[in-house]
């Protein structure tokens, strides 16, 4: 085996490894919880939908790029790729759009209340499930070239022009007009999500810097706010880090060098890194989570959950 594609199987387990087990964790926490619950805060929903998108991508992305850089074939029809392709770019493009939405909402939330600002606290809260509805009718209008065009890789290895290869699937498109279109499509919707999500934070930041002894003071936000601020910038910079560093690989692979196959694999495990580390990121800023993480007589104690075996079987508590 080479040593790229040995690289980029041991890199792409590392990524399923820790991002297939925490997303799933996470989506079956926040069920846990909206079912103890009876509802969700709104922080709470955005959060579900970014990592359901990031299991997306991992399910659809990471095993198939392991199996390919193993050198095991995969011999997908045509309709089998174009579901797994069009669920791996609406997951990617809903991980993107999501993050920048929890990056907006957060905006709002800290905002200081003025007269614009506290009609938006008003208004944004009760339209977040139809800003998420609109986002995912918005890709899968985007990613519908998926549907149309998408297919299996060719048993022979040969890659027809105007591609979008994955290795296990492509997408080929008709002609030059629709390459160009589509990669405009995509290119325009990212950078208006990345940018948003940047301005959004920056926002944030200056916020808090500026009102670092009075953040108690905005509209009940308190100190929970201030956490909660805090783990969105986390995600947030980390996702412009990663955002920033392909486009970086695409731009010096297009117009500086021919682009290297090392250089497309490079490009892929970046693009997937998000997707990975946003639970564990989730999950280290949120202790509502962490809290189902820690010992199963810890959680309880701390949620105070009563009726517990334990409890029950000793009224007597023991300090040291």
């Amino acid at each position: 085996m080479e040593v790229r594609l040995a690289l980029k199987a041991a890199g792409f387990i590392a990524l399923d490894v820790v991002g297939i087990p925490g997303n799933l964790a996470v989506v079956l926490l926040f069920c846990h919880l909206l079912v103890a619950q009876g509802h969700m805060a709104h922080n709470e929903l955005i959060l579900s939908q970014l990592v359901l998108a990031n299991l997306m991508v991992m399910l659809c992305q990471g095993i198939p790029q392991v199996l390919t850089a193993l050198d095991i074939d995969l011999l997908f029809g045509d309709q089998t790729c174009k579901a797994i392709i069009f669920i791996y770019r609406l997951g990617r493009a809903m991980s993107i759009t999501i993050t920048s939405l929890l990056s907006s909402y957060q905006c709002v939330v800290i905002a200081p209340p003025k007269p614009g600002w506290t009609w938006l606290k008003r208004w944004v809260p009760g339209h977040i499930p139809h800003a998420i509805i609109f986002l995912y009718g918005l890709n899968m209008i985007i990613y519908s070239t998926a549907l149309l065009f998408a297919q299996g890789a060719p048993a022979n290895g040969s890659i027809p022009e105007f591609t979008i290869s994955l290795k296990f699937c492509l997408v080929v498109f008709p002609g030059h007009v629709a390459y160009r279109v589509a990669g405009m499509a995509y290119t325009f919707r990212d950078f208006t999500f990345v940018g948003l999500m940047a301005a959004a934070a920056v926002y944030v930041m200056l916020v808090l810097h500026r009102h670092r002894r009075q953040v108690q003071g905005l509209q009940g936000a308190g100190r929970k706010t201030e956490e909660a601020s805090r783990a969105v910038l986390l995600l947030v910079s980390t996702y412009v880090v990663l955002f920033g560093l392909d486009n970086a690989l695409w731009f010096s692979s297009t117009f500086i060098t021919h682009e290297h196959p090392a250089v497309t694999d490079t490009r892929v495990f970046v693009a997937s890194c998000y997707s990975s580390i946003s639970p564990v990121l989730i999950i280290a800023t949120n202790k509502k989570l962490a809290t189902y993480f820690q010992s199963g007589s810890k959680r309880k104690a701390e949620e105070n959950i009563p009726g517990s075996t334990e409890a029950k079987a000793s009224p007597v508590t023991i300090t040291q």
